[in-house]
């Protein structure tokens, strides 16, 4: 994965998700040249104006490199329909024929984040690597990471520059908290035994083919 052009797929439930869970590994992915494609399932309105939240995701996608930001328009806080849901993903999957997808843990308190989880894991089957990032409403006793991206201080500040552009969100609510962000970056670095320049990302191993390529 690491010695060839990628394609990658990130999957959030809203606006930001990915951004939390999974940007340093982006911005890595990017660095690195793979094509990589943003897939947002909701607009996010719970949380605000919908055009407000999806200009921003947007303005994200833009600085992060992503090739395409794919949005499903579904509601927001009410995925229900799991087949719905599955059935959007895998068009998505056909279309971008992606290697790598990153998409939210199965255990979580926020419903559409497990019906998305529950969603890519049947419309992914078929993509060699499949990683659960954790969001801030993962559950962390079910959480039980076995692959962390590292980063350093630069890539951590690339992070937070980007979740900055979600700026209803930090002015609205605890779970864009930058500081507490940041701590559960530098947390899981720690439990490697890294110093205190450097942040992980912690993901869990939906499945992982190692020799794929």
């Amino acid at each position: 994965m690491e010695g060839k052009v990628s394609r990658v797929v990130v999957i959030g439930a809203h606006p930001d998700d990915f951004e939390i869970g999974a940007g340093m590994r982006i911005i890595h992915h990017i660095r690195k040249g793979d094509y990589v494609v943003g897939v947002l399932c909701t607009d996010g309105e719970r949380g605000g104006d919908p055009q407000i939240r999806l200009k921003e995701a947007e303005s994200s996608a833009k600085s992060l490199g992503l090739a395409k930001l794919h949005c499903f328009h579904l509601p927001d806080a009410n995925l229900l329909d799991l087949i719905a849901v599955k059935d959007m993903l895998e068009k998505i999957i056909e279309m971008e024929k992606p290697d790598v997808v990153y998409t939210h843990f199965r255990k979580d308190t926020h419903q559409d984040h497990r019906t998305v989880s529950k969603a890519s894991s049947i419309a992914c089957r078929r993509v060699p690597v499949i990683l659960n990032y954790k969001s801030p409403s993962t559950i962390v006793s079910e959480f039980h990471p076995h692959l962390f991206h590292v980063g350093n201080e630069e890539d951590m500040r690339k992070k937070e520059e980007t979740i900055k552009l979600f700026k209803s969100q930090l002015a609205k609510y605890n779970n864009l908290d930058l500081r507490r962000i940041k701590i559960d970056a530098s947390y899981y670095a720690s439990t490697l035994q890294l110093g205190e320049n450097f942040y992980a990302e912690p993901f869990f191993a939906n499945h992982f083919i190692l020799n794929f390529d």
